[in-house]
C-alpha cells in the first residue's frame, strides 16, 4: 500500500523550484521510479530512481502554478520491482523561503569542558556558532583560561560567539537576549534528527511573524552534539527550502527582521523607590546591589531588595511617628491593606483628611486599608490617639468573611471552603477559633488564614507603608521636579559584607556584589610548584599578591607586586619546599589592591607515612538540633566548624530557610577564619519582634571553605506562642 504526502521541502535552483513529496509503502524495493499528475502539477515521467532520503522517497513536483496553500488533488504512479501501484491524495502547496536557525548553546552551569568543546568545534569547522547563555559561565572560564581570551574576542568579532544574557562585563558585547528556550535534543541516527529538526519547524512556524525560526539544539551542559553540524551540511546539500542553518539568536532575530523581545524592565519595588530616590536626592542608584539581587539565592536577593526598598523609602520620607506613609511601587492605582509597626504599643486609629478608618490594632501593629494609592505614588495618613478597642475580638462558628469571600471550615472532614471569586482554598486543620476587626476577620488553627475587606486576594500586599510623613498628602513620584541636591545617604550597599571572597566563586554562587575587577588563581604544576595567575576584567590593574603558607612550608617568594594591563593578564610560578608533616595543607594566594580581598586556595597533600585514614579537611562539629524564641526576643544560631588541616581556611557559612523565616533570622551569610586543626563558631540571630506569628520551621547551614562544602543537619526554628 502506497502513501503519498506533500511536504514543506523544496528542491531544485530557487528559480524552478519542486516541491518534495514524500512517497512510503513497505513493498518497495529496488529501483523507484514515480511522477504526480494533477491540475497545475507536472512531475518528470522519465526521470531516473528517487532517492530515499531522511523522509522516505523523495519526488520533485512542479507547483509553480499554484499560490503557497492550495489545495490540489494529485494522483502518484510507482513503479518499483513490486509492479506498479497509484494512490490519490491531496498536495498542499508550501511555502518557500523559510529558514531554520540552528544555535547551539552552552548553559551558565555548564562545566568549562563544555565550553571548550563549543570552542574546539568552532575552530574544526568554520561553519559552527554557538552561544553563551550566561556571562555567569563566561566570566569564570575569562578568568581560568585567560589564554583563551584572544580566541573569544576573535570568535565574538567573526560573529561566531554571541553572549546571551545579562549585560557582558568580559567581551564588552551587548546581548540581543535576555535567556534563550530549551533547546532540541539530538538523537539517533542523522535522518532521526532531520526528522525532528523539521517536526520542530513545523511546529514553531504556525505563530512565527516572519520567515524564520529558532531552535536551539543540544544539551547546553554538554559538549556539542556532532549532529548539530552533520544536519547544517547534510540539509544543504539535498534542499533549497527550508534552509537549516547553525546560528547566533542574533541571525534569527537581526537578519530574519524578527523583532527583537524589549528586556523585561526591572520594575520591582527596590527598582522603582531607588530610581525616584536617587533623582530626588542624589544618591547613586544602587546598581551592584540590584544587579546581585538578579542572580542571587532568592535569600540574599530578599535582603538586598528590602535593604534598597528600607534605605529608598527613608530617603523618601520624613521621620515622624504621627502618620504613615502609604507607597505604592505598582504602574496603576492600588487598593491594599497596610500594615505599619510602632515603636511602642499606643491606642490609635488611623485617619485620611479627618475621615476616621476602620484600624485594627495587635500590639505595636497598625493595619489598616488604603484606598486608591497613587501610580508609583503616594497617600499619607494620619495616626491619632483614642480609647476606643481596635483589637480582635473572639467570635464563634466555623465561618469567617470578607467582601470578597466567605471562607467555612468542616470539622469533620479537616477541608476548608471558599465562596467568592476563584481562590485556591487555604490548607487548614483545627480545632480552629475565628476573630473579628474592624479591617477583617481571621481563622486560626494549624495555620493563620486572614480576609481582609476590600482585598480580593491572600498574598502579601503590594503597598508598603512607613512610619513619617512627606507633603503633599497625596501625589506621584514621576510628577516630583528633580532639583540639584547633594548626593544623598548610599541606597543600597556596594561591595560584600562577608570577605574575603574565593576567587572561584562560580563553584558556590554568581559574582560578588560588585563584580571582581581583577582575579587571582593558583595551578598546581607539581607536589612543588604552582602557578600564581593575576587577571584583569577591566581597567588596568595594580596590587601585590600575598601566599599565605602553613606551618613548616617555605617559597622561593611569598609577596609579588603586580601591573596587569586591561583585560590582560600576568602569571608567575613558585617553588615549595613541603615539611614532612602527612595531611592536607592549604596554601593560600590572597590578592590586595581592590575594595576588599580576593583569594583562591591550593589544597597540597604531604603523603600519610602510617597508613591511617586521612584527617577530615573539613566537618561541622556542632550544629544545634533546635532554637527557639517567643514574639519579643532572640536567640543565637550557633554552629561550629572545624578543620585537620595544616592551615588556616577562610570560611563563609548561608543559613538556608523557609521565607516566612527570612525576615527573622539572619544575616543571610557569616564567614569568620577557621585556624588549622582548630574549631571556628558561626552565629546566626533568630529575632521573633512582638508581631510575630507562631510557627515551626526547618533550616540548614551550609559551609564552604574554597572549594570544599559541608551541610548541617537540620535544624528546627520555632516562634513559640
Amino acid at each position: 500500500m502506497i502513501a503519498a504526502e506533500s511536504t514543506e521541502l523544496f528542491v531544485g535552483p530557487r528559480t524552478a523550484l519542486l516541491q518534495v513529496v514524500r512517497l512510503s509503502s513497505p513493498l518497495l524495493t529496488g529501483p523507484v521510479h514515480a511522477h504526480v499528475s494533477g491540475p497545475g502539477l507536472r512531475s518528470p515521467r522519465h526521470g531516473g530512481s528517487l532517492a530515499h532520503g531522511p523522509f522516505g522517497y523523495e519526488l520533485g513536483v512542479d507547483v509553480s502554478e499554484h499560490p503557497p496553500g492550495a489545495v490540489v488533488p494529485a494522483q502518484v504512479v510507482v513503479r518499483s520491482s513490486a509492479g506498479e501501484e497509484t494512490c490519490a491524495f491531496s498536495l498542499v502547496v508550501g511555502s518557500p523561503g523559510w529558514t531554520v536557525h540552528l544555535v547551539g548553546h552552552v548553559a551558565a552551569d555548564a562545566p568549562f569542558a563544555a565550553l571548550r568543546a563549543h570552542l574546539d568545534l568552532a575552530l574544526t569547522d568554520r561553519a559552527y556558532r554557538f552561544a553563551v547563555t550566561s556571562v555567569e559561565l563566561l566570566q569564570p572560564y575569562w578568568d581560568t583560561f585567560p589564554e583563551h581570551r584572544s580566541l573569544l574576542l576573535r570568535l565574538v568579532a567573526e560573529g561566531r560567539v554571541e553572549v546571551v544574557g545579562a549585560e557582558s562585563t568580559v567581551v564588552g558585547v551587548q546581548p540581543v537576549l535576555s535567556s534563550l528556550p530549551a533547546g532540541l535534543p539530538l538523537r539517533g541516527s542523522l535522518a532521526e534528527a532531520s526528522r525532528a529538526v523539521y517536526s520542530s519547524f513545523l511546529r514553531l512556524r504556525a505563530g512565527a511573524a516572519a520567515p524564520h525560526v529558532m531552535l536551539p539544539v543540544g544539551d547546553a551542559r554538554e559538549a556539542p552534539d556532532p549532529l548539530v553540524m552533520a544536519i547544517h551540511h547534510d540539509w544543504s546539500a539535498r534542499y533549497t527550502w527550508p534552509r537549516v542553518v547553525c546560528s547566533l539568536p542574533r541571525d534569527y532575530y537581526v537578519r530574519g527582521s524578527v523583532p527583537v523581545p524589549r528586556a523585561a524592565a526591572d520594575d520591582s519595588p527596590a527598582a522603582v523607590f531607588a530610581s525616584h530616590a536617587s533623582r530626588l536626592t542624589g544618591a547613586a542608584f544602587p546598581v551592584a546591589a540590584l544587579s546581585r539581587a538578579a542572580v542571587a539565592h532568592p535569600r540574599e536577593a530578599f535582603d538586598l531588595q528590602s535593604e534598597v526598598v528600607s534605605r529608598s523609602l527613608r530617603a523618601l520620607t520624613s521621620t515622624v511617628e504621627s502618620s504613615v506613609v502609604v507607597w505604592n511601587p505598582a504602574a496603576s492605582a492600588c487598593t491594599d491593606i497596610v500594615s505599619v509597626h510602632l515603636p511602642y504599643a499606643r491606642n490609635v486609629h488611623v485617619e485620611s483628611d479627618g475621615v476616621v478608618l476602620p484600624t485594627l490594632v495587635d500590639g505595636v501593629t497598625v493595619t489598616f486599608l488604603a484606598r486608591d494609592v497613587p501610580a508609583r505614588g503616594w497617600r499619607t495618613y494620619s495616626l491619632v490617639e483614642d480609647d476606643v478597642d481596635h483589637g480582635w475580638k473572639r467570635g464563634y462558628g466555623t465561618e469567617i468573611a470578607s467582601t470578597h469571600y466567605v471562607l467555612s471550615y468542616d470539622p469533620i472532614a479537616s477541608l476548608v471552603a471558599v465562596d467568592g471569586p476563584m481562590l485556591e482554598a487555604p490548607r487548614l486543620v483545627g480545632p480552629i477559633s475565628v476573630w473579628h476587626s474592624e479591617v477583617g476577620e481571621k481563622m486560626v488553627g494549624s495555620t493563620t488564614v486572614v480576609l481582609w475587606n476590600g482585598v480580593g486576594h491572600l498574598g502579601p500586599s503590594a503597598l508598603v507603608g512607613v512610619l513619617g510623613s512627606r507633603s503633599p498628602s497625596c501625589g506621584t513620584l514621576p510628577s516630583v521636579a528633580s532639583r540639584l541636591t547633594l548626593a544623598g545617604p548610599a541606597l543600597g550597599p556596594a561591595s560584600p559584607e562577608v570577605t574575603p571572597v574565593f576567587a572561584r566563586y562560580w563553584l558556590h554562587e554568581p559574582a560578588p556584589l560588585g563584580g571582581l575587577p581583577a582575579n587571582v588563581r593558583l595551578e598546581v604544576l607539581g607536589p612543588a610548584l604552582l602557578r600564581v595567575v593575576v587577571v584583569s576584567d577591566g581597567e588596568a590593574f595594580s596590587g601585590v599578591v600575598r601566599l599565605s603558607l602553613p606551618p613548616g612550608w617555605s617559597a622561593s617568594w611569598d609577596s609579588m607586586p603586580v601591573s596587569v594591563p586591561a583585560g590582560g593578564h600576568v602569571s608567575a610560578e613558585v617553588r615549595l619546599v613541603a615539611p614532612r608533616t602527612p595531611g592536607c595543607h592549604p596554601v593560600r594566594a590572597v590578592l590586595e589592591g581592590l575594595p576588599f580581598e580576593v583569594y583562591d586556595v591550593a589544597l597540597l597533600g604531604v603523603p600519610e607515612w602510617d597508613g591511617d585514614d586521612p584527617v577530615e579537611v573539613l566537618w561541622v562539629a556542632s550544629t544545634p538540633s533546635s532554637v527557639s524564641v517567643r514574639p519579643g526576643s532572640s536567640a543565637l544560631v550557633r554552629i561550629v566548624v572545624a578543620s585537620g588541616a595544616h592551615g588556616d581556611l577562610p570560611v563563609q557559612a548561608r543559613l538556608l530557610s523557609p521565607r516566612p523565616t527570612w525576615e527573622l533570622v539572619g544575616p543571610f551569610c557569616v564567614g569568620g577564619l577557621l585556624p588549622a586543626q582548630g574549631r571556628l563558631p558561626l552565629d546566626f540571630t533568630f529575632e521573633a519582634p512582638p508581631w510575630a506569628t507562631p510557627g515551626r520551621w526547618s533550616a540548614v547551614v551550609r559551609v564552604t571553605a574554597g572549594p570544599l562544602v559541608r551541610t548541617t543537619a537540620p535544624i528546627t526554628l520555632e516562634v513559640a506562642d
